[in-house]
């Protein structure tokens, strides 16, 4: 694992956000040789323990309960339509010129995704 893949994950590694027991262990070993890496995610780690402890204090209302059932809704809505049928279909393009004996090949690709989202 390079500097650059811990850095980019740091923030899911302190929350423990990462699901894959082989990363975290790669994660974990690179953190023991690398100081720069270990130092950057005691610092996040502090940032977070800091901001957390400061929302904790100062937000004490609850959102509404018809807000929490819209956002779950829309939630359950968009995983819905995360997970509905893909097509993607692909199309080749090929020409072929001949101009005094050298011939020049182009080929095109493009590719089209269709997914339905259904509105409700």
């Amino acid at each position: 694992m390079q500097c650059n893949d811990v850095l980019q994950a740091l923030v899911l590694f302190i929350d423990n956000e990462i699901s894959d027991a082989n990363r975290v262990q790669t994660f974990e070993l690179h953190l023991q040789g690398c100081q720069p890496c270990y130092s950057e995610v005691e610092h996040e780690r502090q940032v977070l323990t800091r901001m957390k402890a400061v929302l904790a204090q100062e937000c004490c209302e609850e959102a509404p309960e018809d807000l929490r059932a819209r956002i779950a809704g829309q939630t359950a809505l968009l995983a819905a339509q995360m997970s509905s049928p893909t097509q993607i279909i692909t199309e080749y393009r090929r020409t072929e010129t001949t101009i005094n004996g050298e011939t020049h090949i182009e080929i095109e690709t493009t590719h089209e995704v269709w997914r339905d989202f259904p509105l409700s």
